[in-house]
């Protein structure tokens, strides 16, 4: 793989120490270290963590579980780097990569944790003050319904900071994705689909983290998988909601009969099984609220590739993000051992896109491509820093790259065997990267 490095002349070295020295961000990415996390699985970096790091106001966020599996949540108000760290005494079981904690914050400054789940009963808890972790309270339902085999639980806050609720009821292979939505002036939770995409008890859609655009709207692609084997991921699919969730139409402008099925879904990359097709990818809207996917699958010679999927206005496109030359199989079910974590993105407002990921055979390094627009043709591909993240996955701060055009990037060295396998990796350090492109 072609690999392109920056020189920065030295007016721009002296300009970026400038900078720093008054209180702004460098443009060098700087690492900010918070404390020790458990780093024998990939419980504290599955890329499905929404969120693992996040942002009201000045006051950012970040979850994680500590070397003895229980939940923590730190805080620093922005442009600090003092963190408050606020240890808690909930297990969770980290050795299940599943199991991650996601983190939300409604419009009224709440904070809602949701941990620990692979086909559990939800674990749901609130603050009872504004931005201040050490008022969780118990643990309580959101609507009293289908949930009790909860995974992948995910909060997503729509483009006037509505908090949704997204997470799978069932199993792999027989799941269906659940949408509730959290009302500020009751503080209750009320169903907004259950199901809305339905795997009917044969399959089960595997989202990308869903893309928000500033006209209200939401989007959303899945995959589908016929058992628990990763080898049976195929098609990528398409829906969008023009009113934040409530109705859902395909690319079009179609609406669609809820719940979407695979009878009805629009399927925008008809990948077949076997092509080493990943789950739970990402997305992004560009300034025109058109849908960007990144995805792992083969390339034409059956070598696994990242690619970048997106809608022009008039139709769907794709571009090989990667050049890789190594040849592997995802096969099996649970948590796999990866050479390529699976990819992120994000997209600043020239419309440029990024992605995210690591490599093992480059050293495990948090990389980044970029390409511009039209026609994201060529991606440069370059390292934000040279630390070692064994079998890391990409999770930044969302909601302040999108306020502020600054990326908080989460790090933790974290390794995973195969099949849910735990490692003998002792604790390593959590800190957050900041970079302003």
């Amino acid at each position: 793989m072609k690999k392109v490095f920056f020189r920065l002349p030295l007016i721009l070295v002296i300009l970026a120490v400038t900078l720093t020295s008054c209180g702004r961000v460098e443009l060098k990415p700087r690492i900010i270290s918070l404390a020790e996390g458990f780093s024998a699985t990939k419980v504290n970096t599955a890329i499905f963590r929404h969120h693992a790091i996040a942002t009201f106001g000045k006051r950012q966020f970040v979850t994680f579980y500590t070397p003895d599996g229980c939940v923590a949540i730190a805080h620093r108000d922005i442009p600090s780097d003092s963190w408050t760290i606020h240890r808690t005494d909930w297990k969770g079981n980290v050795r299940d990569a599943h199991n991650c904690i996601s983190l939300g914050i409604s419009p009224d400054g709440t904070l809602h944790i949701s941990y620990d789940h692979h086909g559990h009963p939800l674990r749901y808890r609130r603050s009872e003050k504004p931005l201040d972790p050490s008022t969780f309270g118990e643990i309580i339902g959101m609507t009293g319904q289908r949930e009790s085999r909860v995974t992948y639980p995910q909060f997503v806050n729509l483009a006037d900071g509505t908090l949704l609720f997204i997470y799978r009821d069932g199993g792999s292979g027989n799941g269906d994705l659940c949408v509730n939505r959290y009302d500020v002036s009751s503080k209750c939770w009320e169903v907004l689909h259950h199901p809305l995409i339905a795997g009917e008890g044969s399959h089960n859609a595997y989202w990308c983290r869903p893309a928000v655009g500033k006209d209200g709207s939401i989007k959303l692609a899945w995959c589908w998988r016929r058992t628990g084997d990763a080898s049976t991921n195929s098609r990528i699919c398409y829906a969008q909601s023009p009113d934040g969730g409530v109705t859902w139409e395909d690319s079009g402008g179609k609406p669609y009969d809820l719940p979407i099925t695979q009878k009805t879904n629009e399927v925008i990359d008809p990948v077949g099984e076997s092509n080493n097709l990943s789950n739970q990818d990402s997305s992004e809207v560009d300034s025109q609220n058109r849908m960007h996917i990144t995805v792992r699958k083969n390339d034409s010679e059956g070598i696994p590739q990242f690619w970048h999927i997106w809608h022009d206005g008039s139709s769907w496109r794709q571009s090989q993000v990667s050049q890789f030359t190594e040849r592997f199989d995802m096969k099996g079910g649970g948590t796999l051992r990866n050479p390529l974590s699976r990819p992120d993105l994000f997209i600043d407002r020239k419309d440029n896109v990024y992605v995210l990921y690591r490599y093992t055979t480059e050293g495990s390094r948090p990389m980044v491509a970029k390409a511009f627009p039209p026609d994201y043709n060529e991606w440069t591909h370059f390292p934000l820093a040279e630390n070692n993240l064994l079998q890391w996955e990409p999770n930044y701060d969302i909601l302040r790259w999108k306020r502020d055009g600054v990326l908080n990037l989460f790090l933790l060295p974290s390794d995973q065997g195969d099949h849910e396998t735990t490692t003998e990796q002792p604790p390593q350090m959590v800190s957050v990267l900041e970079w302003k492109p």
